[in-house]
């Protein structure tokens, strides 16, 4: 039983990777088609919730698989968990951007999001609730 809890927590960690290979593609390309026009805290705040809109589609369906049709409290913690980390990514690249080239600094803000990201949204936005439990 608990082999195959492990199991399955590692397949959703897998699935969340891949979602976030595909968010970290749309943010990519949103901010570096942005950036020259918005600079880089407003181009990694676009570039972000592009990233953040693929990532609530998929995750919700595909990585947690969640089955209820409109959770609203889901949708506002996941809003706050990404809010949080699209701003502190955001000044964090600010201050990275002087002192390495933006692309390495952008990889590296995004690497830092991803974690904190993974695990609230495991912990807190997408918790099974007691009824999908039984």
């Amino acid at each position: 039983m608990i082999e195959k809890a492990g199991r399955n927590e590692v397949k959703r960690f897998i699935r969340f990777g891949l979602v976030g290979v595909m968010n970290t593609v749309v943010d990519f390309i949103v901010f570096f088609l942005v950036h020259s026009f918005l600079g880089s805290i407003a181009g990694q705040i676009v570039s972000y919730t592009a990233g953040m809109l693929n990532s609530y589609f998929w995750n919700r369906r595909w990585t947690f698989a969640q089955k209820r049709t409109r959770d609203y409290g889901q949708m506002l913690r996941f809003t706050a968990v990404n809010a949080a980390i699209a701003a502190g990514t955001a000044v964090l690249l600010h201050l990275l951007e002087g002192h390495l080239p933006l692309a390495a600094a952008k990889l590296l803000v995004t690497a830092a999001g991803v974690f904190i990201n993974y695990f609230l949204s495991r912990s807190w936005v997408f918790r099974p609730h007691k009824i999908e439990d039984k």
